[in-house]
């Protein structure tokens, strides 16, 4: 089913995706701020914009998108398109709820992001916590253990998630993933952020 695969494909790119993509060296990392110091200024952006790929791998299915993602505060534009160009979706949310817009589907909404993932694929995620992951940052309000290596998560264990940072890279001097793997039983997640712009508020 074309939405399943592509809100599915949302959240991370699979392996065989990924390997298609040349690593960029990773940026030394700031050694004259603490991980304090790095954190408030993840806290302070607020307003971004990333580009790359995305998918997700269990034990029967996998699926994979290219991806832009635009987020304002609270507020995020997500556009996805299938491999080689095929199918497409866009998903936007607010404090409100989500609404997914795809290709021959009639346009989905509802209050409940984990409920609508829930009902749709038959697995809970925390859609809230990832535009703080994807910084580089614990989501706030949660329990969380850390580790930190170089003033930057080198992991993380929230909501019952294992989130992994393999690769950083720098936007206007601030350290950024560029990779990221979650993994919660056998489902496995990753990241490829191709491109970070960091807008204005």
């Amino acid at each position: 089913m074309l939405l399943r695969s592509l809100f599915t494909a949302l959240l991370a790119l699979t392996l065989t995706a990924c390997s298609s993509l040349t690593p960029e060296p990773e940026p030394a990392p700031d050694t004259n701020i603490s991980w304090q110091d790095h954190l408030e200024t993840l806290q302070a952006i607020n307003a971004w914009q990333v580009t790359g790929k995305a998918g997700i791998r269990d034990s029967k299915t996998r699926h994979s998108a290219s991806l832009a993602w635009q987020q304002q505060q609270e507020f995020f534009n997500i556009e996805l398109t299938g491999p080689l160009g095929q199918g497409g979706a866009r998903i936007t949310g607010s404090p409100r709820g989500i609404e997914i817009l795809a290709a021959g589907e009639d346009p989905i909404f509802s209050t409940s992001p984990e409920q609508l993932m829930q009902e749709r694929l038959g697995w809970r995620f925390p859609l809230n916590n990832l535009p703080f992951w994807i910084k580089g940052q614990p989501a706030p309000d949660s329990p969380y253990t850390p580790v930190i290596d170089t003033n930057r998560l080198k992991s993380l264990q929230q909501n019952n998630w294992q989130i992994n940072y393999l690769r950083y890279t720098s936007q206007d001097g601030i350290s950024l993933p560029s990779k990221i793997v979650l993994n919660q039983g056998n489902l496995r997640i990753t990241l490829i952020a191709k491109e970070w712009q960091i807008r204005p508020r």
